[in-house]
């Protein structure tokens, strides 16, 4: 009977564990596919950083997006712009990969639970999109308020060798630091809404 139990103990808090990473995964990845792959999106922030979005503009917009979805479509960039967007196209293929896998594991796990164990991951999931918030909101505030520290840092990290562009580079043209501040606010407040909208569906499920 003991052994039993103990089974399932362990059981429910490997499934927890999982499930807990697989929501922190969702909640911070799902918006990345859609500002990826939305050219209205980006043609909105562009307008907004003060670019004259053309149809030339728009035409670059959409080979980008096509390359980040076949691997072609990047005649247009000279040899160290290409190789940039490469590794650009690389982060986002692993971040895509990483978000799908999450929120089928996600979907899935949930599924094949039984409902006194949904139960026992409810309040897990409230904490954990809680802590999801919380923890964007400061991110929030101190990437939004030191951008260009935030932003160099991010390229340190997943562009080591080729990130720096003159200012007269196509891609600085098209993609001044303003798009990406705007991007990146809609990123955070994406983040946001979601873990809120889950905080507080699963409180309130947890009330009754």
């Amino acid at each position: 009977m003991r052994s039993a139990f103990s089974k399932d103990v362990i059981f429910l808090m490997i499934v927890k564990g999982i499930f807990v990473i697989s929501l922190i995964l969702s909640l911070f990845l799902w918006g990345i596919p859609i500002l990826s792959f939305n050219s209205d999106i980006w043609n909105l922030f562009q307008e907004r950083s003060g670019l004259l979005v053309s149809e030339d503009v728009k035409s670059y917009n959409d080979l980008v997006i096509e390359f980040f979805r076949t691997g072609f479509g990047l005649g247009f960039l000279n040899e160290r712009e290409f190789n940039h967007m490469e590794d650009v196209k690389q982060v986002i293929t692993i971040v895509n990969i990483l978000f799908v896998f999450s929120f089928v594991s996600l979907v899935s796990g949930v599924s094949y639970l039984s409902k006194s164990q949904k139960k026992f991951l409810l309040n897990a999931a409230r904490k954990t999109s809680l802590a999801v918030f919380l923890i964007t909101l400061i991110l929030s505030v101190l990437i939004l308020l030191n951008f260009n520290v935030a932003f160099l840092s991010f390229h340190k990290i997943f562009f080591v060798k080729n990130f720096i562009f003159p200012g007269e580079s196509l891609l600085k043209t098209l993609y001044p630091d303003k798009f990406f501040y705007g991007i990146s606010a809609l990123y955070l407040l994406s983040v946001l809404i979601v873990s809120l909208a889950v905080f507080i569906v699963t409180h309130r499920l947890k009330l009754k």
